[in-house]
C-alpha cells in the first residue's frame, strides 16, 4: 500500500470529525517526523496542495493537537454525564481491526455502532 492510499483513510474519517483535512495530514506528517523519516520544514513542505511555511505548519499542528484532547475530554464528559456508556466505547473500540482501517463491513459496523449511541442520548 502506498503511502498516498494510507493517507486517504484518515482523510475519510476525518470528514466525520472536527479534525480539519490540514490538520489531519498535519498530524499524518507529524509522525513521520517523530519517526525521524523527514524533518519539520521538510513536514511543511509536503503539505498538499500547497507547502506552508514552518510557522503554518506548527501552528495546524498545535490546533489539531488540541482538538484530539478536547475529543477525548469530550468523551470522558460524555461518560460522566452518562450520555456514553463504558461498554458501548469498548464496543467501539472492538469494532476496530487492529490496523485501524476498517474494510467495508466494519465501516458499517462502526457507523451503527455510533448511530446507536446517538439514537439513545438522543431518545432516553
Amino acid at each position: 500500500m502506498t503511502l498516498v492510499v494510507a493517507d486517504q483513510y484518515p482523510k475519510k474519517l476525518g470528514r466525520l470529525s472536527a479534525l480539519t483535512e490540514a490538520q489531519i495530514e498535519s498530524l499524518q506528517l507529524h509522525r513521520r517526523v517523530l519517526r525521524g523519516e523527514i524533518n519539520s520544514r521538510e513536514a511543511a513542505s509536503l503539505r498538499t496542495p500547497d507547502p506552508v511555511k514552518l510557522g503554518t505548519y506548527h501552528r495546524v499542528l498545535d490546533q489539531a493537537l488540541r482538538n484530539l484532547q478536547s475529543a477525548i475530554w469530550t468523551m470522558i464528559v460524555g461518560l460522566n454525564l452518562g450520555l456514553v456508556r463504558g461498554e458501548e466505547l469498548k464496543r467501539l473500540i472492538e469494532v476496530l481491526p487492529s490496523n485501524l482501517e476498517p474494510d467495508d463491513p466494519h465501516q458499517e459496523e462502526l457507523l451503527s455502532v455510533i448511530q446507536a449511541i446517538v439514537k439513545r442520548v438522543v431518545i432516553e
